[in-house]
């Protein structure tokens, strides 16, 4: 059986685990969630980068499969920027609540 333990090095069973974990994730902010999005989508990008490239290798067999991994680098790269975009606006709002300026 699984034993977790928390910071402190106390014992969790099963149930204190998952209600810690569902606090957890409950706390996430939009924020956090924008920057795991961009940087999944970084690798996203180097991920089809790859395989365009091994596609370029194959090009006489996958030359199919080129055609969809562009398609894909390019509908990915426009979700990057949208969601950069986001992030840059959820991290002016953030400054704005702290007291800060924006500009």
């Amino acid at each position: 059986m699984k034993v977790w333990t928390d910071k402190e090095g106390n014992k969790l069973n099963y149930k204190d685990f998952i209600n810690r974990w569902k606090t957890g994730i409950e706390g996430v902010t939009p924020l956090q969630q924008v920057k795991m999005q961009v940087k999944s989508t970084w690798l996203m990008v180097v991920g089809l980068l790859c395989g365009i490239v091994m596609s370029i290798i194959g090009i006489r067999t996958l030359w199919w499969l080129l055609i969809i991994l562009i398609a894909g680098l390019f509908n990915t790269l426009i979700q990057l920027i949208g969601v950069w975009q986001k992030k840059k606006a959820l991290e002016n709002i953030q400054t704005l609540m702290k007291g800060g300026n924006n500009e």
